[in-house]
């Protein structure tokens, strides 16, 4: 990094006057010449103050010059000392930067001796065109790079202002040339080829006494210019030199394939008519077996379902797959492998001779797979033609019969056992009332009795122990019987026939405690249920059933999605805002991946297929929700759980405004 220091010692090899001001108005720094000019008596103004040192109009127009090159403009300062017979220095001002703070630097040169400078600068400038004059026949009469760049120092060397103190330096494509100058005294001009460095011209001092001129740099760029210029010429020019090597080579070689074409046109000719007395034999066979062909393509195509025939080599003979070639084997197209399976088809028809049908699983589809011999000319199996056909959707409509039968049972059921189970609750819950209202009545009793009978016992216990509790007891069991009310009343609610209507005035706090009671065997064997309802939720027009089924399909959800080795937490979260009824399930188990995600809302889509899944619930919960008017999204990460959020709208929208719909 460039010190200060050495900045002011650039600066002065390049003005006869410098002074620095550090942002207090005090000087730091003064050029010898400077010092020497207008305080010969060598008194030290450095760490002094302009105002001591300048006169009053002087220092003001050190401050107008400050103020200018703060805002980026151009400053002028006129340098006039205290004393009888002050000088007046025209200065030129500018700001730098440093870790310490912002200084001024204000500099100049002699005006004295101008005459004399512009002749010596003028010998300098011709000495200069005539190095450049030279340097471009160099270019001319130069049959190498090589050569070039080693008389490029005895050419370029008299253009400098010392020649006899002048190092030139050369690098060309990896070659250098020449001796290289002082790493911090010498110029320099980058040589390209396009958008390509090739290399670089040097120009220096080893003695740092030797100052190099802005106008020698000029010089170099110049140089530099014309040899570019010339480098890319020479690079075009070997270019086509080796473009019209290798046509050459490529005209030989033409020349020799037209000869070999030629010693062979005979022998291509004579293989020619034998061909031609083959093909129009080979035509005739051609147009039968392509009639054929077309035929059982056609038929193929028409067949209803997959369709495919295998010889007995387990190789495609044709099919109306898409995207499977001919040719392949079936086991290697079909499942992969790098054998025939073990409990092959075509194995079981070459031994057995006959058809042969069944029902395969496909990752979630199911397929019914028909496999028919096919016989040779000596009524020999040749291979099979296989019809495959996709049931997926009759099995599925299959289980889905199945599980509304059980529905429709299970309502039967529970209509039945809800009434034999509420009967004798009905007791208990009546009897209950009566056994607390007479034990607030004869407490007191026993409590005097106790006050003289100190060991008094009751069910074993010690009185106190026994007055402490009996009436927590007592409120335990109608909580419990209360609870199994609800839980009737419930069952009773979840299966009840289905209009369909959103006529019902929906309490989701209600419906969510109602669906938790329901499904809280199912789910706290593998996570506990925690409720975080919000008061004053307002309720909306709806179906009560319909919105029930929701949760409980969500929490059984949850449920399931819990780790195995550990016990999860359910939370369901209610909020509303202007308009909207928002509901967060949330899960803290295994989580989705992106791929599970996208298909989760697809009818028949289940990771529970193995546990008796079908795939419709979450398609339920999506078209219960759109009905409502509301909106369900999910967000889940593998490993870290999954949220379900609801919005469903409490106000609906009028030709007068905004209605409650509470």
């Amino acid at each position: 990094m460039l010190q200060k220091e050495d900045f002011f010692k650039f600066m002065e090899g390049n003005f006869d006057y410098l002074m620095v001001v550090d942002g207090e108005d005090r000087i730091i720094h003064m050029s010898e010449i400077l010092l020497s000019e207008c305080f010969p008596s060598f008194l030290s103004v450095i760490n002094k103050r302009l105002p001591d040192v300048l006169n009053k109009s002087s220092f003001m127009t050190f401050g107008s010059a400050i103020r200018q090159v703060r805002s980026n403009g151009k400053g002028i300062a006129v340098f006039s000392p205290l004393g009888e017979d002050p000088v007046s220095i025209p200065l030129k001002a500018g700001l730098l930067n440093t870790e310490e703070g912002e200084i001024y630097l204000f500099f100049g040169n002699r005006l004295l001796g101008l005459k004399k400078q512009e002749e010596w600068e003028k010998d300098e400038r011709i000495k200069e065109l005539a190095c450049i004059y030279h340097v471009s026949e160099l270019i001319e009469v130069t049959s190498s790079i090589d050569e070039f760049f080693t008389r490029l120092p005895r050419v370029l060397g008299p253009g400098m202002l010392h020649p006899e103190e002048i190092t030139i330096f050369s690098e060309y494509q990896d070659k250098e040339y020449g001796q290289k100058p002082s790493e911090d005294n010498y110029i320099s001009v980058k040589l390209w080829t396009g958008s390509t460095q090739k290399g670089e011209i040097r120009a220096g001092y080893l003695n740092d006494d030797f100052k190099l001129l802005p106008e020698e740099q000029k010089m170099l760029d110049e140089i530099g210019r014309m040899l570019n210029i010339a480098l890319e010429r020479k690079e075009l020019k070997n270019r086509l030199t080796l473009k019209q090597e290798e046509e050459a080579d490529y005209n030989a070689r033409l020349a020799e394939l037209k000869r070999e074409i030629a010693e062979r046109s005979d022998e291509v000719e004579e293989q020619k008519n034998n061909l031609k007395i083959v093909n129009s034999y080979l035509d005739r066979v051609r147009g039968g077996w392509e009639e054929a062909k077309g035929r059982l393509k056609t038929i193929f195509q028409a067949v209803p379902g997959e369709v495919v025939l295998i010889d007995k080599q387990h190789r495609i003979v044709e099919t109306n797959r898409e995207n499977v070639e001919p040719g392949k084997f079936c086991y290697k197209v079909f499942f992969e492998r790098d054998k025939p399976c073990e409990n092959c088809r075509l194995a079981k028809i070459l031994r057995e001779k006959r058809p042969l049908t069944l029902t395969m699983k496909q990752g979630e589809k199911y397929i019914h797979v028909q496999a028919v011999p096919v016989y040779d000319q000596e009524h020999e199996v040749d291979g099979i033609l296989e019809f495959y056909r996709d049931i997926t959707l009759e099995k599925t409509l299959d289980q889905q019969l199945q599980q509304a039968d059980k529905l429709a049972s299970l309502g039967q059921l529970v209509s039945g056992i809800g009434h034999e189970i509420n009967n004798p609750n009905q007791f208990i819950r009546g009897n209950i009332k009566i056994i607390k209202q007479a034990l607030e009545d004869m407490l007191p009793i026993v409590d005097a009795y106790q006050e003289s009978h100190q060991d008094l016992k009751i069910a074993r216990l010690k009185y106190d122990f026994f007055r402490e509790h009996i009436m927590t007891l007592v409120d335990d069991m109608a909580h419990g019987s209360d609870r199994i009310k609800g839980i009737v009343e419930g069952l009773r609610t979840f299966v009840r026939k289905d209009e369909g209507l959103l006529v019902d005035k929906v309490d989701i706090n209600t419906i969510i405690q109602a669906s938790a009671r329901l499904v809280h065997n199912q789910v706290n064997k593998r996570a506990d249920i925690r409720l975080d309802l919000a008061e004053n939720i307002p309720a909306f027009n709806g179906n009560s059933q319909k919105i029930e089924q929701v949760f409980v399909n969500l929490l059984v959800n949850a449920g399931d999605a819990m780790q195995d080795d550990q016990k999860g937490e359910v939370v369901v979260k209610t909020m509303k805002d202007d308009g909207f009824i928002h509901i967060d399930v949330s899960d803290n188990g295994l989580g989705m991946n992106e791929s599970t995600l996208k298909q989760i809302f697809d009818p028949f889509f289940t990771t529970k297929r193995a546990r008796g899944g079908t795939g419709l619930g979450l398609p339920i919960v999506f078209r219960i929700i759109e009905e409502h008017g509301g909106m369900i999204s999910v967000n889940s990460k593998p490993g870290e759980g999954t949220t379900f959020s609801i919005k469903i709208p409490w106000k609906k929208e009028s030709g007068e405004g905004s209605e409650d719909m509470n």
